[in-house]
C-alpha cells in the first residue's frame, strides 16, 4: 500500500508543533527536575492571548503572536515566582501535584473569559498550490517555518551564548553549576520565560492549524509527552527528533486505521521505543 504523501507533510506540520512544545518542555525540566503538568495550559493561554490581540484589538497575526508569545513567558515567570519557586525545595510529587492545580486553575480561567466555543483566529481561508499529490496550506507552512526558524534560535541560544551554555551546565547537574559561580536562582527565571514563550509559540501554531479549545493544551501533551521520553528526559536534540518521529506516526497512521486512533499510535511508538531504546533515541539516561 502506497502511502498518500499528503500524510507525510502533515505529520511534519503536527511533529514541528510536538517537537518545539517538547523542547520546551524538556528546557524546564532539566532544570526544574519535575514534569510542569500546567504547561500544555501555557500553550492555550499564550494562544488564547494571541486571540486576543489579534481578535479584540483588530491587530495583524504576526503581531498577536509575538505578544502572545510576550504574554506567555510572562505568565510562566509569574507562577515560576508565585507558585513553584515556594515549593522547590519539597520533593518532585509534591511539585508535580502543585502544577497539576495550576493547569486546572488556568483552563478555568479560559473557559472564564473565553467561554468553551472554539475559537479562530482572524486569518485569510486561503487554497494553498499543490505539488506532487500534495496541498500546501499557508497556515501549515507558516508553522513549519516559524517552528524551524524558533528551533534554529533555541539551540543557538543553548551552544552559542553564555546563558545557553550555562542552562546546559545547569540541567546537567546543578549542584556543580552553583560550586562554579553559576547563579541557578536566575537561571530558572530565564528558562521559564524561554519555556513559556515557546510552550505559547507552540498553543498558537496549534490553534492556526485547527481552532482555540480551553482543553487543547491538556490534550496535546500526551503526544509531547511521549515525544520527550521517546527523546530522552532531558536531552532537547532526542525531544525534537521524538516529536517529528510521533507527529509523523500518527498522522501516517490514518492511511490504517481511524482518526481518532492517533493519539494511541503515539503511545505504541512510545513503548516500542522504550522497548527498543530504554535511555532514548539517543542513550541519554533519565534524571
Amino acid at each position: 500500500m502506497i502511502i498518500d504523501p499528503q500524510f507525510i507533510w502533515n505529520g511534519l506540520v503536527v511533529g514541528s508543533l510536538i517537537a518545539l512544545a517538547g523542547l520546551g518542555l524538556t528546557l524546564l525540566f532539566g532544570l526544574l527536575n519535575f514534569i510542569n503538568i500546567a504547561y500544555g495550559d501555557y500553550m492555550a493561554m499564550g494562544a488564547y492571548f494571541a486571540l486576543a490581540a489579534n481578535v479584540r484589538l483588530d491587530l495583524p497575526i504576526v503581531v498577536s503572536i509575538l505578544i502572545g508569545a510576550v504574554g506567555g513567558g510572562a505568565l510562566a515567570v509569574v507562577v515560576h515566582k508565585a507558585i513553584f519557586s515556594k515549593f522547590m525545595d519539597r520533593d518532585p510529587i509534591v511539585l508535580l501535584v502543585v502544577s497539576i492545580g495550576m493547569a486546572f486553575i488556568l483552563r478555568n480561567v479560559i473557559r472564564i473569559v473565553w467561554s468553551t466555543d472554539p475559537r479562530y483566529y482572524a486569518v485569510p481561508v486561503e487554497e494553498g498550490p499543490s505539488f506532487l499529490g500534495i496541498t500546501f496550506l499557508p497556515e501549515q507552512v507558516a508553522i513549519i517555518a516559524m517552528s524551524l526558524i524558533v528551533l534554529g534560535l533555541l539551540f543557538l541560544l543553548l551552544h552559542r551564548t553564555r546563558i545557553g551554555i550555562a542552562m546546559r551546565a545547569a540541567s546537567d547537574d546543578t549542584d556543580l553549576a552553583r560550586l562554579r559561580g553559576i547563579d541557578t536562582k536566575r537561571l530558572v527565571i530565564y528558562i521559564s520565560l524561554v519555556g513559556g514563550i515557546i510552550a505559547a509559540l507552540a498553543g498558537i501554531m496549534l490553534g492556526l492549524d485547527s481552532n482555540l479549545r480551553p482543553n487543547m493544551g491538556f490534550i496535546a501533551l500526551i503526544p509531547i509527552f511521549a515525544a520527550v521520553i521517546l527523546g530522552g528526559i532531558g536531552d532537547p536534540t532526542g525531544a525534537v527528533i521524538g516529536g517529528y518521529v510521533i507527529g509523523i506516526g500518527q498522522e501516517v497512521s490514518v492511511a490504517f486505521i481511524p482518526s481518532e486512533y492517533k493519539p494511541v499510535v503515539g503511545l505504541v511508538l512510545l513503548i516500542i521505543g522504550l522497548l527498543t531504546r530504554p535511555d532514548g533515541l539517543f542513550g541519554e539516561a533519565t534524571r
